[in-house]
């Protein structure tokens, strides 16, 4: 197999960086500053370098459709994240291409259709108010690491078939070890991210193996069931090692992404109090019984604003990797195969060309008059687009709804005057300091 060189990039503008280490300090350290002032530097079309390879950054309103949806189906994001996510989500969905990808994703999906997901609406409304119920009496929290626990909780009983009253510490502690590990030099010694991230995997994977033998006996309607009882057209299962692998994927993506979510959108309700109240309002007017349906969450017009403005800001991940498997012209820069593309979310999400003010916090700009993320095809992708499209966005938006509409009935929320919370990008986005936020139950 081909590799690219310095030499095959020598054309695309940028700088290598610092030896063996790149830009990697750079962007560990900000990596909204680092993209940013690249793009200033460079425009649309640059290269970086990290320890796990170079890269060449693409930008604007038409590199999203152009990569993910147009060129899809020849790049791979196996390989564009192998070298990272390799020994820490082997077998996830993001390190599979071809047909493989399309089986394993199609069993999944499973879990997201309409059925499901109606099951789901009878489930999370209990388990969301119970851990809102912890928070009575109290005037100040860490939001994130409240939210990281709420949102494993509804995860841990909807796909895992779990008692959400149950300790899920050394859970929630292996995960963040994971996540933490994706974005750090892979080095194994004991006192190292990386080798922590590789021991909280190694944690999973024993909790889950001692669950398995019980799903494949007595199948539930969570996830792990469908997995364990899943056959292809000629009756093959998934084997232990690939259920696990799927589950540990999983519980990152359908918890951590979530309450990254429900943070943020606190810290924007806390900063601007007049969008709080007209959230509050529409969730006291909202009530979930055994007639509610899904579609009747779209009701809360005002918090799918603010949702989806929250999620233009701050998406959660704000890049994807791929590597071209043939070579392609990108604004009159040619790109060979086998080079290693990063289509940047966030500095989409933040193009004046797209956006008005996109620095401001303006969840009007998606209304049905003004709906600014139509000017451009796929320039408002904080799920991704194209054949990797984010396949629990639904469930996302399901759990954002319920969580905050039942906080909102219950409590104000606050932060100090000029507060600013100081946001960490990667590997995915969360404040640093944990956000601290005020409440007030009403």
């Amino acid at each position: 197999m081909a590799v690219i060189t310095k030499k095959d990039l020598q054309h695309i503008p940028g700088d290598w960086g610092m030896p063996f280490f790149g830009h990697f300090f750079e962007f560990v350290s900000n990596a909204t500053k680092f993209y940013e002032t690249r793009k200033k530097k460079y425009g649309d079309v640059f290269k970086i370098n990290t320890p796990v390879g170079m890269s060449v950054v693409l930008s604007g309103p038409t590199a999203n459709k152009f990569i993910l949806v147009e060129e899809g189906k020849f790049t791979s994001s196996k390989e564009a994240w192998e070298n990272s996510l390799g020994e820490l989500f082997p077998n996830g969905l993001m390190l599979m291409d071809g047909d493989k990808h399309k089986y394993h994703r199609g069993i999944m999906q499973e879990a997201f259709k309409k059925i499901p997901m109606q099951g789901y609406l009878d489930i999370m409304p209990k388990i969301l108010a119970s851990g809102i119920d912890q928070l009575e009496g109290k005037k100040k929290i860490l939001a994130f690491p409240f939210f990281k626990n709420l949102t494993l909780k509804v995860a841990a009983s909807v796909f895992f078939g779990l008692d959400p009253t149950e300790d899920l510490s050394k859970v929630n502690k292996a995960v963040t070890d994971i996540v933490n590990a994706s974005a750090a030099l892979p080095i194994k010694l004991p006192f190292t991210n990386y080798q922590k991230g590789i021991n909280g995997r190694k944690f999973l994977i024993n909790f889950f193996k001692e669950l398995l033998p019980e799903r494949r006996a007595n199948a539930g309607k969570d996830l792990f069931s469908r997995l364990c009882q899943a056959k292809d057209e000629d009756g093959n299962q998934f084997t232990d090692q690939e259920i696990i692998d799927h589950l540990i994927f999983v519980l990152m993506a359908a918890h951590d992404t979530t309450a990254i979510t429900l943070t943020l959108m606190s810290y924007f309700l806390a900063k601007h109090p007049h969008w709080q109240d007209k959230l509050r309002k529409e969730a006291v007017d909202f009530n979930v019984t055994q007639e509610t349906k899904v579609k009747d969450l779209r009701q809360l017009d005002k918090m799918g604003l603010v949702m989806k403005e929250t999620l233009r800001i701050h998406p959660p991940l704000i890049t994807v990797s791929r590597k071209l498997e043939r070579a392609i012209e990108v604004n009159d820069f040619k790109l060979p195969k086998n080079t290693f593309v990063s289509v940047v979310f966030q500095m989409t999400h933040h193009d004046e060309r797209i956006w008005t003010t996109p620095s401001k916090f303006d969840p009007e700009r998606f209304n049905k008059e003004r709906n600014e993320q139509l000017k451009c095809p796929f320039g408002y992708a904080p799920f991704g687009a194209g054949k990797h499209h984010c396949i629990g966005y639904q469930f996302a938006e399901l759990m954002v709804k319920l969580g905050m509409t039942e906080l909102l009935k219950r409590f104000k929320v606050s932060v100090p005057e000029g507060y600013e919370s100081p946001i960490r990008d990667v590997p995915l986005k969360q404040p640093k300091d944990d956000l601290p936020l005020y409440l007030e139950a009403i």
